[in-house]
Parts: C-alpha cells; sequence; structure tokens
C-alpha cells in the first residue's frame, strides 16, 4: 500500500512540471543551430553521384575515363608479362 502512494505521489509531482510557451521554439532553434555548426565534409559523397545521375556529360566522362585507364592498365600489364618472358627466355 505504501509503495501505491509514493507511486501516485511521484506521479503528480511529474505533471506539476512546467514547460514554457516556447519551449518548442527553443529546442527546434537548438537543433537547427547544431545542423548549421557542423563541419561540412571536404569531399561529399553523396553530391558527386547526385551531381554524376543529373548531367549526362558527367556520365559520359566518367565511363570514358574508366575505359581509358582500364585500357591503359591492359596495355601496361602486357608490357610487363612480355618483359618478363623475354628476360627469363
Amino acid at each position: 500500500m505504501k509503495s501505491e502512494e509514493i507511486i501516485n505521489s511521484w506521479e503528480n509531482q511529474r505533471g506539476q512540471i512546467g514547460v514554457g510557451e516556447d519551449f518548442t521554439k527553443t529546442v527546434m532553434n537548438q537543433i537547427y543551430q547544431y545542423e548549421q555548426n557542423k563541419r561540412k565534409p571536404l569531399f561529399d559523397v553523396q553530391r558527386f553521384i547526385e551531381f554524376i545521375s543529373i548531367h549526362p556529360l558527367a556520365k559520359a566522362g566518367l565511363i570514358t575515363t574508366g575505359a581509358v585507364v582500364g585500357f591503359i592498365r591492359l596495355v601496361f600489364m602486357i608490357i610487363v608479362i612480355l618483359s618478363k618472358g623475354v628476360i627469363n627466355g
């Protein structure tokens, strides 16, 4: 019985806590300030992906760059393989 009285008195005290009228506004302003003060990353991957998704020339440039790099790597590997065969042969 005594524990129920403690719980009821605690609930009554908790219900009497007053919150100011501008409480929500204050909290939202603090959240906004926190978001504004966050450090922006030097390179934002999400923006880069959005940029490529929107611009067709960016897509074509990225594909072309990948093809050129792949071709150069293939040529380099063929040269390395052939030069090892000549040296050991």
